[in-house]
């Protein structure tokens, strides 16, 4: 798995713009004391806002596209608006806020009569998630009740989707071009020869409690020790792997595979129309391609991580991604 961690403490969009700015004799200007989470862009006498974190970092994406892409069930509405393959999508409310703004029927109350009768598996998370908190494939209705009394603590809204068994991709869309390509491996723990598996579960959580984000459930784990024969206290060899299923995010152990720049043509066109659909200039598009039939897309990320790149040594194919995204916005800057 390749190393995502960079000695810049900034955030990857900071360090990125700052480089750019350098070789194209633009100002960076910080806003934020230099935590590089808010900062304009300066050229010409014409002057960008962007930034980091929850801000939208991409400037050429319309705040309503992207605030549409952000909620998982409004993509795939769009997506079926526009006729495009993606993965079947209900939304179920768990909280109890504004529900007399919403029609009866998809409440939790709802999801739970209906647990019994459901097709398993299934995968859920939340409808405005990101970084694959709460994102889980669930095998039973007793494990879909456990699930939805966890995530009600966190998130109001999520998403059921039938599970896909096929090879996931990302495809990285830039003004109108699929500009590369990678697998999304799924996420696991890599054995030191030192720690016993539950040392490293315990540790890979501990992380993603500290991140505010979703613990794995012992669930995954179990069935992840089943899958290599292995028992809890076993030492974890050196570059053995230990599976954990359904998350495949950088931040919760997946990690890029098969990084190429001349994208697939079928999922390349997809993520391209699918970009369209919601109006995005710039976005990564979550695709699965399965062995019979056409690629269908997951989802469409309307502020995507260069974190990938910056792992897998990309470092240059980032920089020139931003230095275009940043000299298109700042031809239309005031």
């Amino acid at each position: 798995m390749p190393e995502t961690v960079s000695p810049d403490p900034q955030p990857f969009n900071a360090r990125f713009v700052r480089r750019v700015c350098a070789r194209q004799g633009w100002n960076m200007v910080d806003l934020d004391g230099g935590g590089g989470y808010l900062f304009a862009v300066e050229a010409g006498g014409r002057r960008v806002l962007t930034g980091a974190g929850a801000i939208c970092a991409y400037p050429t994406n319309p705040a309503t596209a992207y605030t549409i892409a952000r909620d998982k069930a409004f993509t795939a509405a769009a997506l079926a608006g526009e006729g495009l393959a993606h993965v079947p999508t209900s939304l179920w409310f768990i909280g109890t806020a504004r529900r007399h703004l919403r029609p009866p029927g998809r409440e939790r109350a709802d999801l739970e009569a209906q647990a019994g009768s459901l097709t398993y598996p299934l995968f859920a998370k939340p409808n405005r998630g990101a970084h694959g908190d709460f994102a889980e494939r669930i095998e039973t209705s007793a494990a879909l009740l456990d699930y939805l009394a966890r995530v009600a603590r966190a998130h109001d809204q999520i998403v059921i989707q039938p599970l896909v068994e096929a090879a996931e991709y990302r495809v990285f869309v830039v003004g109108g071009r699929a500009r590369f390509q990678y697998g999304k491996a799924e996420g696991g723990l890599g054995g030191d020869g030192v720690s016993t598996w539950t040392d490293l579960f315990e540790s890979l959580n501990a992380r993603l409690a500290a991140d505010a984000l979703s613990l794995v459930p012992a669930s995954a784990f179990s069935t992840g020790l089943a899958a290599i024969s292995a028992s809890p206290s076993d030492i974890a060899r050196t570059g053995q792997r230990l599976p954990l299923g359904g998350r495949r995010n950088l931040a919760t152990g997946g990690y890029p595979v098969g990084f190429r720049t001349d994208v697939d043509p079928a999922l390349g066109a997809l993520a391209i129309a699918a970009t369209s659909a919601l109006g995005l200039d710039v976005a990564g598009v979550d695709l699965f391609a399965p062995d019979a039939g056409e690629p269908l897309v997951l989802e469409v990320n309307g502020n995507p991580s260069f974190a990938s790149l910056e792992g897998l040594g990309e470092e240059k194919l980032a920089e020139a991604i931003w230095a275009d995204v940043l000299r298109r916005a700042l031809e239309v800057a005031p």
